[in-house]
C-alpha cells in the first residue's frame, strides 16, 4: 500500500504550472499556522526527481517543521486538494457556468436581483455557445424565480420571453434526445449483434437509418446534431466493415470540429479521439497524405494543450499520440521515425509509471516490441515483452498478453536460441491451453514451432511455406484479430523470400 508521503509527491508532480502557481497564492491566504512551512515543504518535494523520505529529511533538517513532518505532509496534501477545488481542476464552460449560477443565487439571496440577472445573462450566452442544455434550463428557472419577486413594470413581457425560451429549449432537447437515441441504437446493435451482413440485421439498421433525422443530413442543423449524425454512420460503416466509409466520415467529423474550434478548446478529448481514429483508418487504407496530416494534428494538439489541461487529459493525448505514431511506423517499417517513437514511449512510461493504467502501458510496450522485432533489435524487443509479462497479472486476460508470448517465441527463433525454444514452446502452449486460447491460428503456429526446433537451417524454408499455406486458409474472426496485432503472413513471407521483414513490409505498403 502506498504511503501518504508517496501520494503527496505524486500529487505535487502531477500539478500543472498554473495549478502550482495558484496553490502558492492559495496557501498564503488559507494555510493555518506558519504559512511559510507549507511552501518550504512544497518546494522541497517539488524539486525531487523521485521521492525519498531520508533525502527529504536531510533537506529540511534546519527547518522548524522537521519535528512534525508527518503532520505537515498530511495537511499539505489536503491543502492542495482544497486549492484544486477552488481553482477548478478542469476549467471549461461547464465549470464557468456553474460558478456563475452559484454566484447569481448568492446575489439573489442578498436581494441583489438585477446583479444576479446580469450574471445569469452572461452564463446563458456561454450555454448557447457550447450547447449546455441542462445548465441553460437551470438558468431559465433561476431567471423566472427572480422575475416573480422583482418589481418591474415589464414583468409580463419579460416573463413571456423566458417562457418562449423554455419552449424553444424543450424542443431542442427533444431533438437532442432523438438523435442520441438513434445513435445509441446503432451503437448497441453493432456491439451486441456484430455485423449487419445478415438480412434480418440489415432490416434493423435500415429501419433506424430511415428516420428523417438520419435519412437527410440537412436535418442535422446544429453542431451537436451533426456529431450524432456522423457517429451513427460511422458505426454503420463499421458494421459493414467499410473502412473507406469510416475514413470519410471521420474526415467530416474532423472538419466539423475544426469549424467549431471553441468546442475543441472546451473538450479536447473528443477532438483527439477523432484524429487518432482518422489516422489509424488512413494507415490501414495506405493513405499516406492523410496519415501524415493526422500525425501533424496530433502533435500540434499535444503542444497546444500541454500544461493547459488536467494531467489525465495530457496523458490521454500523449498515449494516443505515441500509440498511433508507433502503429503507423510499424505498418510502414519507417525505422528512423519508429526508433525515436520507441525512445519516447520508454521515456513516457518511466516518467509516468504510476499514472498509466496497466492496459495502456501493455498496449504501448507491445506496440514498441513489435516495432523492435521488425527493426531486428531483438534484445530490445525481448526486454519490452518481458516488461509486458511483468505488468500483466494472472487475472489480466488480454489479447495482447497472449500475443506477446507468441512474439517472444518469434524473437528466440530469430536469435536461434534453440536450446531455450523447446522449453519456451512447451510452457507457452501449456499456458494457452489452461486459458482455453488454442484456436486454429495458435495450433498452426505451435505445430510449426515444434517442427522448427528439430529442423536443419536448410529445411526451414519448406516449413515456412507449409505454415504460410495454413495461415492463408484461415479466415475466421479470431485469426483476423491476431493478424491485427501482428501480421504473421508478412513475417512468413519474409522467411520464404529470405528477405528482411522491414523490406517486405515496405514493399507491401508501397
Amino acid at each position: 500500500m502506498k504511503t501518504v508521503s508517496d501520494d503527496l509527491y505524486r500529487l505535487i508532480k502531477n500539478l500543472t504550472r498554473s495549478e502550482k502557481g495558484y496553490f502558492k497564492k492559495f496557501a498564503a491566504k488559507n494555510a493555518a499556522g506558519s504559512k511559510q512551512n507549507y511552501l518550504v515543504l512544497f518546494d522541497a518535494i517539488d524539486n525531487m526527481d523521485s521521492y525519498d523520505e531520508d533525502i527529504l529529511r536531510k533537506k529540511l533538517k534546519n527547518e522548524p517543521l522537521i519535528k512534525q513532518l508527518a503532520v505537515y505532509k498530511v495537511y499539505l496534501f489536503n491543502l492542495i486538494l482544497k486549492s484544486l477545488q477552488q481553482y477548478g481542476a478542469v476549467d471549461n464552460s461547464t465549470t464557468r457556468v456553474k460558478d456563475m449560477i452559484d454566484n447569481a443565487k448568492m446575489l439573489e439571496s442578498k436581494a441583489m436581483y438585477r446583479e444576479a440577472l446580469r450574471l445569469l445573462k452572461k452564463a446563458k450566452e456561454i450555454c448557447y455557445k457550447y450547447k449546455k442544455h441542462s445548465q441553460l434550463l437551470e438558468i431559465l428557472i433561476a431567471e423566472r424565480n427572480i422575475m416573480v419577486v422583482l418589481p418591474d413594470k415589464n414583468i409580463l413581457e419579460n416573463r413571456k420571453k423566458v417562457y418562449e425560451e423554455e419552449l424553444q429549449l424543450a424542443n431542442e432537447i427533444k431533438k437532442y434526445f432523438e438523435y442520441s437515441w438513434l445513435a445509441d441504437q446503432i451503437l448497441i446493435f453493432v456491439e451486441q449483434k456484430g455485423d449487419f451482413t445478415a438480412e434480418s440485421r440489415e432490416k434493423e439498421i435500415t429501419r433506424i437509418l430511415s428516420h428523417p433525422y438520419l435519412a437527410d443530413e440537412a436535418n442535422a442543423d446544429d453542431y451537436i446534431f451533426k456529431n450524432y449524425y456522423y457517429h451513427s454512420y460511422l458505426f454503420y460503416h463499421l458494421s459493414k466493415n467499410n473502412l473507406q466509409g469510416m475514413h470519410e466520415i471521420l474526415g467530416k467529423e474532423l472538419e466539423l470540429q475544426e469549424n467549431y474550434r471553441h468546442f475543441i478548446e472546451d473538450n479536447p478529448k473528443n477532438y483527439i479521439t477523432t484524429i487518432v481514429n482518422y489516422l489509424l483508418s488512413a494507415n490501414l487504407l495506405k493513405k499516406r497524405d492523410d496519415v501524415n496530416k493526422g500525425i501533424i494534428k496530433l502533435n500540434a494538439a499535444r503542444k497546444k494543450f500541454r500544461d493547459k489541461v488536467s494531467l489525465s487529459l495530457q496523458l490521454h493525448i500523449l498515449i494516443h499520440t505515441l500509440n498511433a505514431e508507433m502503429m503507423v511506423y510499424r505498418n510502414n517499417a519507417d525505422l528512423k521515425r519508429g526508433r525515436l517513437t520507441v525512445k519516447k514511449i520508454e521515456a513516457a512510461i518511466n516518467e509516468h509509471k504510476h499514472d498509466f493504467p496497466a492496459q495502456v502501458k501493455v498496449s504501448l510496450l507491445s506496440n514498441a516490441a513489435c516495432f523492435c522485432f521488425i527493426d531486428e533489435k531483438y534484445d530490445q524487443a525481448l526486454s519490452l515483452t518481458n516488461m509486458v509479462m511483468n505488468e500483466t497479472s494472472i487475472n489480466f486476460k488480454s489479447d495482447v498478453n497472449f500475443f506477446v508470448r507468441l512474439l517472444q517465441i518469434l524473437i528466440h527463433i530469430e536469435l536461434e536460441n534453440y536450446d531455450l525454444l523447446e522449453y519456451l514452446v512447451d510452457s507457452t502452449y501449456k499456458y494457452f491451453k489452461e486459458k482455453n486460447e488454442i484456436f486454429k491460428a495458435e495450433s498452426a503456429l505451435f505445430d510449426f514451432f515444434r517442427k522448427a526446433i528439430k529442423l536443419r537451417k536448410d529445411e526451414l524454408p519448406e516449413a515456412f511455406k507449409e505454415l504460410g499455406y495454413k495461415f492463408k486458409k484461415l479466415s475466421d474472426a479470431h485469426t483476423q484479430n491476431i493478424l491485427a496485432l501482428f501480421d504473421f503472413n508478412i513475417w512468413i513471407e519474409s522467411k520464404i523470400q529470405n528477405k528482411r521483414l522491414s523490406e517486405v513490409i515496405k514493399e507491401k505498403a508501397s
